[in-house]
């Protein structure tokens, strides 16, 4: 297989080319692997993202965790299982991360941190990257990733969220401070890549052997609502069974 080198200014290219520029709030899910070789890995598609955002810009990533010892989250210090972009990102200086487990750097990156009493929620993180009007990128990676797509559920209050004991589980705060967390959200939904592409709302560019692949927030949700308004199990893709 042919290998494929891909730089930083290639990158840059790529998220100019989607829509990306100067001043955006943008929240990014990410592969690096799908790229091929990045020279400079995960920094260099971090500083590609804060430069073509700039110094007025945002950028916000998941850094979601699946399982931690003695199920406890530090925020400041329990890795993120999202890939490697990701755990790069959350630990640059600079960067602030929420109990939801999102990072952000940049102009807004406290604001976007929202509430912090839902995840999903008008106050949360996506309440406020909707009011600022962000973008949302998938590097290499699919609508499978669009954490977005929850939010959506969680406004239009879906009736098939369930929420699971999770066991004990406790959250170390940045100022040391802990706090229970109870419960997590069991989500899903189908894959969206081709109804945004019907609507015409998506701008896609091939970095590497990535697609990367440009929306704005506001238009994941008004056309999911559209959708959602018509069939409130539209993401679900089947009724769930009882």
């Amino acid at each position: 297989m042919e290998s494929v080198t891909v730089s930083r200014q290639d990158i840059e290219q790529g998220l100019e080319s989607v829509g990306l520029t100067q001043g955006d709030i943008v929240l990014a899910h990410s592969s690096l692997s799908a790229f091929g070789y990045v020279e400079g890995g995960a920094d260099a598609v971090i500083d590609a993202l804060l430069s073509v955002v700039g110094p007025e810009g945002t950028v916000v990533m998941p850094t979601f965790v699946w399982d931690a010892p003695d199920r406890v989250f530090d925020v400041a210090n329990t890795p993120s299982a999202v890939g490697r972009i990701a755990e790069v990102f959350r630990k640059k200086e600079g960067a602030v991360r929420s109990r939801h487990f999102v990072a952000a750097m940049g102009k807004h990156a406290e604001e976007v941190m929202g509430a912090q009493k839902s995840a999903w929620g008008r106050d949360s993180t996506f309440g406020k990257l909707y009011d600022l009007d962000a973008r949302v990128l998938l590097l290499g990676v699919d609508f499978n990733s669009c954490t977005a797509l929850h939010m959506v559920e969680e406004w239009m209050q879906v009736p098939y969220r369930k929420f699971y004991d999770t066991g004990g589980w406790t959250v170390i705060l940045p100022d040391s401070a802990k706090v229970p967390s109870t419960s997590v959200e069991f989500l899903r939904f189908v894959h969206m890549g081709a109804i945004f592409a019907r609507h015409g709302v998506l701008k896609t560019a091939e970095v590497g052997k990535a697609r990367i692949t440009g929306i704005k927030i506001r238009d994941i949700y008004e056309v999911t609502r559209s959708y959602m308004k018509k069939d409130i199990y539209f993401l679900v893709g089947k009724y769930p069974t009882k």
